[in-house]
């Protein structure tokens, strides 16, 4: 009886988690569908209207916003799992002086809120010498405002996926890199060819990790950008938003058709996201 009361209360609980999470997604889906006319919030709508969708895309050039987006995500992905891959590589089996503080800063680094970074950046990105007109002392100029570069800096690099390719790289046998270093290949020989297609897993965590990031990142895009031409897809979405009214079938409409790209590579990447996850469950 114990262990019955066990596994119904732990269902009950499943279950309620599990609502309140579908809960806002059927608020997004319904109000996305509803027809002219339609009661905002209806658990169940009285219509769907499958134009709302083809409305909403037209309502902008969200072909530009979607450009702009694959642009700065694809290519901020690939830069951040390869400094990743090194940085991870490099903290987990290379010995160097300074290796131990250098990790207790990257820990402390994950608990540092992206808004506490902002203005920094802006500053740094505003004076990168001779970028947007700036001299060789970074003044003068608008320095990567407004580029694709630009939009790309907070997305370069991330603490947690240093953390996490440090922590896969660790749980790897030493007996590998010996063997390698035997028969005279490189370090970076070893970490490219050897030890990181066997982290695999933990590659594609970081890869969803990074190009979730940058696809959704609202802020820094709507701190940077100035022309209509270099917004984002999420910068796009504010059309929606009118002095005295918001259009939120059309609002909702583009939020589901933007989610698709993050929702389809978490569900192609979904078993190899959980192993690169567990692994980060690795001790030293």
């Amino acid at each position: 009886m114990r262990r019955y009361a066990a596994a119904t209360t732990t269902r009950v609980l499943a279950i309620v988690v599990a609502a309140l999470y579908v809960m806002p997604l059927w608020y997004v889906v319904t109000t996305a569908a509803q027809p002219p006319g339609g009661r905002q919030g209806e658990l169940v709508p009285s219509g769907v209207r499958p134009e709302n969708f083809a409305e909403a895309l037209a309502s902008a050039p969200f072909a530009t916003f979607f450009i702009n987006s694959a642009i700065v995500t694809i290519g901020s992905t690939a830069v951040q799992v390869a400094l990743s891959c090194m940085a991870g590589y490099a903290l987990a089996r290379l010995p160097f002086r300074g290796r131990g503080g250098i990790f207790v800063l990257l820990v402390a680094l994950l608990v540092v809120p992206p808004e506490v970074t902002m203005v920094p950046l802006f500053i740094l990105t505003t004076h990168v010498p001779l970028a947007g007109g700036n001299n060789i002392l970074g003044t003068g100029g608008t320095g990567l405002l407004d580029t694709y570069l630009g939009l790309m800096v907070p997305h370069l690099a991330s603490a947690l996926s240093i953390f996490l390719m440090r922590q896969f790289y660790l749980s790897m046998p030493e007996e590998l890199a010996d063997s390698a270093r035997i028969d005279g290949a490189s370090e970076w020989r070893i970490m490219w060819q050897i030890f990181t297609p066997l982290a695999w897993p933990a590659v594609v965590t970081v890869a969803i990790f990074a190009f979730q990031s940058a696809w959704n990142d609202f802020l820094w895009p709507l701190v940077i950008i100035r022309s209509n031409e270099m917004r984002t897809l999420q910068l796009g979405l504010t059309v929606f938003f009118q002095e005295n009214s918001t259009q939120w079938t059309l609002l909702m409409a583009s939020v589901i058709v933007i989610s698709l790209p993050v929702v389809l590579l978490f569900l192609l990447g979904q078993r190899t996201f959980q192993q690169g996850v567990a692994a980060g469950a690795v001790k030293e």
